[in-house]
């Protein structure tokens, strides 16, 4: 009985979402974000939402003012590298929430993308608001970090 969040899939040249995929399952409202000039016969008319492109995929403020006109005030981001290295480079986190679990691996994905930081002097810095333990991992929460002040030279 709990109302579903609006899932919004950014498939910017319509060819990631297949007809029948599991999104499209009608258990939460969708919407499928594709370039304007993009193909997407395949997918719902309903369920499509055309936005211009940028440089590299969708033109993110087109995405969050579109959502935003529905009603959207918030959004959960839950894209892997590159779209959350996208969202990183235009400033356009508020909030980081990652977990950590007492586990090593040799290899896996990153966690960002080309962010455009390519030095740790251009780092997005953080400031923890919580952890909490979640069984034997933890979840940490931090928001972007206010700028330091620029030093004066002596």
């Amino acid at each position: 009985g709990a109302t579903q969040p609006l899932r919004v899939v950014v498939d910017t040249n319509a060819t990631a979402v297949k007809p029948g995929a599991r999104v499209l399952d009608g258990t939460a409202p969708t919407l499928i974000a594709v370039a304007d000039d993009a193909p997407a016969g395949h997918l719902p008319e309903d369920a499509v939402l055309r936005l211009p492109r940028a440089a590299t995929g969708l033109d993110l403020d087109a995405l969050l003012a579109a959502l935003h006109e529905r009603g959207v005030r918030s959004v959960l981001l839950e894209g892997g590298p590159t779209l959350a290295g996208a969202f990183v480079a235009a400033g356009k986190v508020d909030k980081v929430v990652g977990y950590l679990a007492p586990v090593l691996l040799g290899a896996g994905p990153a966690a960002l993308a080309d962010a455009g930081i390519s030095t740790i002097s251009q780092a997005l810095r953080l400031d923890v608001t919580e952890t909490v333990a979640i069984g034997p991992d933890l979840r940490v929460t931090a928001v972007p970090a206010a700028p330091a002040p620029a030093r004066k030279g002596n």
